[in-house]
């Protein structure tokens, strides 16, 4: 018979004692430990961060295995795209000399517009392998891009500026696959005609002199 004032189902609580006193004793309680135990402790923390070590090392090699064969590819790669496009970029030469050629013929329309269609497919497919034209006319010499042919005065041009490109040159990423052959323009008083020259070996020309 239960007690009068205690319902059936309700746990009794001991005025006092609150609700998860047990488990915190529990988990406060002192552990004892043997020296056999502490040292075998011990032994399996070391072991467990020589574990932990090993397998960092061995995630680094993995990524750095990752960066290295990543690399190979892209060399191999550029390599395979540089010598094709050492093989083709003559075919580019040909468009340019076979449309100037038909521009210069009278009622070849139809002809120099499928050139043009040509060359425009030619040079999507070079763009598709990551080659580019290097940018000449109009832009400053600069000996990295450009191959000066020649030098030629041109009223209202500032020196040094190409004027006109004779041979295409081409990239292949930052890596100059040919020059371009260009006619720079020249400064007043300087030659006309023959290979521009430096203004280094220009002094060393007059101190040879």
């Amino acid at each position: 018979m239960s007690d009068a004032g205690h319902e059936p189902g309700i746990p009794d609580q001991t005025p006092g004692r609150e609700a998860g006193d047990e488990e915190q004793l529990l988990v406060h309680q002192p552990v004892t430990l043997s020296y056999a135990d502490y040292e075998e402790l011990k032994t399996l923390a070391k072991e467990r961060d020589d574990y932990l070590k090993r397998l960092q090392r061995a995630v680094a090699d993995y990524q750095n295995l990752q960066k290295r064969i990543e690399r190979f590819r892209d060399n191999a790669r550029e390599s395979i795209v540089r010598s094709l496009a050492e093989e083709i970029l003559p075919m580019a030469d040909s468009l340019t000399r076979a449309l100037q050629a038909a521009e210069q013929v009278e009622g070849a329309e139809n002809i120099v517009q499928g050139l043009r269609l040509v060359e425009r497919e030619f040079y999507g497919a070079l763009e598709r392998l990551g080659i580019q034209p290097v940018e000449a006319v109009g832009r400053k010499f600069d000996p990295h891009f450009h191959e000066a042919a020649m030098q030629q005065q041109v009223a209202g041009v500032p020196p040094n500026t190409v004027v006109e490109e004779l041979k295409k040159g081409f990239v292949l990423g930052d890596q100059v696959i040919r020059p371009s052959q260009v006619v720079v323009a020249a400064g007043a008083g300087r030659s006309s005609q023959g290979p521009a020259a430096s203004d280094e070996q220009r002094e060393e020309g007059e101190t040879a002199g």
